[in-house]
């Protein structure tokens, strides 16, 4: 077996409850329904982000599940509320366009920060602040400005931490993510 055959293809998130799931799938339907030009995620993909690895070594395995149940162990559950329709860099010009909060909160922020911190330790390097939002469309020309759709609020309760593995499908030409680990975020 040769090394690309040995790397994985992982990052750390947030999965999303069902109903967050299908409010966020609805706000992308009700999206492409207005003609904006996107490649939509589907619904199964939807979740939150905290942290991209990246291709890392079979044997980096233990150590980064280790981080991870570290992370869930020091911090609590908290809240999360979606409450608008943004874009990446910007919505004159989108490339990523998501479903996400005004307001992180410090619970958010905590975990995402906790998070980094965990794999940083073990070598990984991230560029930018982590943003709590779903990314539900990517754009690879930009020439329209985001539209604009109106949606209730939702809010879930976040109690976990999810690694996610990316893994590319054939069939339709794009990966899939699998949860490889889950661990309860228990704090007091």
């Amino acid at each position: 077996m040769d090394d690309r055959e040995k790397k994985r293809r992982l990052f750390v998130g947030i999965q999303l409850d069902d109903a967050s799931r299908a409010v966020c799938a609805g706000v992308s339907e009700r999206l492409q329904r207005t003609g904006f030009a996107a490649k939509y995620e589907p619904a199964e993909k939807l979740h939150v982000t905290l942290a991209f690895l990246g291709n890392v070594g079979a044997n980096q395995y233990e150590a980064i599940a280790a981080a991870h149940d570290r992370v869930a162990a020091q911090n609590a559950p908290f809240g999360l509320t979606f409450d608008r329709i943004g874009a990446f860099p910007h919505e004159r010009k989108p490339r990523v366009i998501y479903v996400g909060t005004r307001e992180q909160g410090v619970p958010f922020r905590k975990l995402a920060q906790s998070t980094r911190d965990a794999y940083a330790a073990l070598g990984f390097a991230f560029d930018e602040d982590p943003v709590a939002h779903v990314t539900i469309a990517r754009v690879k020309d930009p020439r329209a400005p985001l539209r604009s759709v109106e949606f209730a609020p939702i809010s879930f309760e976040v109690g976990s931490l999810s690694l996610f593995e990316s893994l590319f499908d054939r069939k339709v030409n794009t990966p899939r993510y699998e949860i490889t680990r889950v661990a309860t975020l228990s704090a007091v």
